[in-house]
């Protein structure tokens, strides 16, 4: 009996104490090093969005002004009888009319400007009639972030397949 309660099997304090605290290491570098990755995740997965965001938008005003007719003014151009691509709150409007699509009923994800994560910080729009075509510049933001995508220094080159007529041509 008495050789059962002299026996070393097993931990001592010390010894359990320093297993919890080498375990207790190990988590906090987890934790950090976790974190580290999820703060990339969200900035690639913000700089992919904002970038998502100018192509959708450069598309959508490309079919808007690629059709346009009756088009007048250099800078901030008018077509169509009057319509205009407008800057507001972050968002562009054709006519009055939000260009990008709002959420559907129920999806949860926001539409393409998520709720307000994402804006239009900058849109400039020239209309050059010798050439008939229209150079845009956009520049997309994730608000609260320095994450910003924009269009090339020289903007995006739009050709309007309806160019006005000159005069003495059909």
């Amino acid at each position: 009996m008495k050789k059962k309660l002299k026996s070393s099997a097993g931990f001592s304090l010390v010894e359990m104490l320093c297993a919890v605290a080498v375990l207790m290491l190990l988590c906090v570098m987890l934790n950090s090093g976790l974190s580290a990755a999820m703060k990339t995740y969200y900035d690639l997965t913000a700089e992919a969005e904002t970038q998502l965001l100018l192509n959708s938008l450069t598309n959508a005003i490309a079919g808007e002004l690629r059709y346009a007719h009756e088009v007048s003014g250099d800078s901030d151009p008018a077509y169509n009888g009057g319509c205009r691509l407008t800057l507001e709150d972050g968002k562009v409007y054709a006519g009055g009319k939000e260009l990008l699509p709002k959420e559907k009923s129920g999806t949860g994800r926001g539409g393409a400007y998520k709720n307000g994560d994402y804006q239009v910080d900058e849109m400039n729009i020239v209309y050059d009639e010798v050439s008939a075509c229209f150079t845009v510049n956009l520049k997309v933001s994730w608000k609260g972030s320095g994450i910003s995508a924009q269009t090339p220094e020289d903007g995006v080159v739009i050709r309007c397949l309806n160019p006005p007529k000159k005069e003495g041509t059909p």
